[in-house]
């Protein structure tokens, strides 16, 4: 028998908004990461006046979280505050040398679009930004945990004016100068059409960097997002190692139909837990958080041995 990649937590959604502990319409899109032994969220709330917040849950088992009543203090990075306010979302948290670095998306006021920036913490509570953001238009970074070849490595998804793009890949001495941007390119499949991109930070296994990621494709009536899965090279990971054609995990429950935006399963954090288990964070319809299990080595098996 078939057996899903991905297993839904029984108690899906783990997070909505009537869950939290102030009025907000929705929380989404969580960045995750181990510290001081418990899952730490780094949810995307958007409060009743549709503004986006970033707020922190922390949880012993992974499932049920205490959320965090004041919202994160993230200070603005040079480039933010010589443009003016911007929207920022879908944090990713990388643990490296004893520092997390922290990714997130910049929407810019006017016409100058959505960048990436990045943060480091010792502690969630007092962040440093790095003074500039990427140049426009790019989202959806994820930081690798440990230097390639000596230099800093990230795999971004630059994007069009219609809002499409792929995975790049990018290396850097110091996280500001970016350079050998080079694509990952996916073997065509009906599920992604317009863009994918990468979800929480890349896995290193025996097999390769295992990486998850989102994509989409246009049905008649919406534009659904699938997570897909593969193996990555682990010296030049812009080479496919395996990528399964199948999709890991599609919308298909009600809290992942229906909401903001239907037919959506996004992405930007796991976990790996002490007993092994992989726990993927998803927002579900981005409107609520939603939970699916695995573990790296099922996951590093469906890429093997699935075409």
């Amino acid at each position: 028998m078939y057996k899903q990649p991905l297993a839904r937590h029984p108690q899906n959604p783990i997070l909505t908004p009537d869950k939290m502990p102030f009025r907000c319409y929705t929380v989404m899109n969580s960045g995750a990461i181990m510290f001081n032994g418990n899952v730490l969220l780094l949810l995307r709330v958007e409060y009743c006046d549709r503004t986006t917040h970033f707020h922190t849950a922390v949880s012993s088992d992974g499932v049920n979280f205490t959320v965090s009543e004041a919202e994160i203090d993230y200070p603005l990075s040079e480039t933010e505050r010589n443009c003016g306010a911007a929207h920022r979302f879908d944090m990713r948290a990388t643990p490296m040398d004893g520092t997390f670095y922290i990714t997130h998306a910049a929407w810019l006021p006017g016409t100058l679009g959505c960048c990436v920036g990045m943060a480091t913490t010792d502690d969630f509570v007092h962040f440093k930004p790095l003074p500039y953001l990427s140049e426009p238009s790019n989202r959806n970074c994820v930081l690798f945990p440990e230097k390639i070849n000596g230099l800093y490595a990230r795999i971004d998804r630059p994007q069009d004016v219609d809002g499409k793009g792929g995975m790049w890949v990018s290396y850097s001495p110091d996280l500001m100068f970016w350079g050998k941007s080079m694509p990952i390119l996916l073997p065509s499949t009906p599920w992604y059409q317009n863009k994918c991109g990468a979800a929480g930070i890349p896995i290193k296994t025996d097999e390769g960097w295992l990486q998850i990621y989102h994509a989409t494709a246009n049905t008649c009536s919406s534009e659904n997002y699938y997570l897909g899965a593969m193996l990555l090279d682990l010296n030049e990971p812009n080479k496919i190692i395996r990528a399964p054609r199948e999709f890991i995990l599609a919308a298909e429950k009600d809290y992942e139909c229906v909401g903001q935006t239907p037919n959506v399963v996004f992405s930007n954090g796991h976990v790996v837990l002490p007993d092994g288990t992989l726990n993927v964070y998803y927002g579900g319809a981005d409107t609520r958080m939603c939970l699916a299990q695995t573990t790296v080595k099922d996951l590093v098996d469906y890429c093997k041995y699935n075409r």
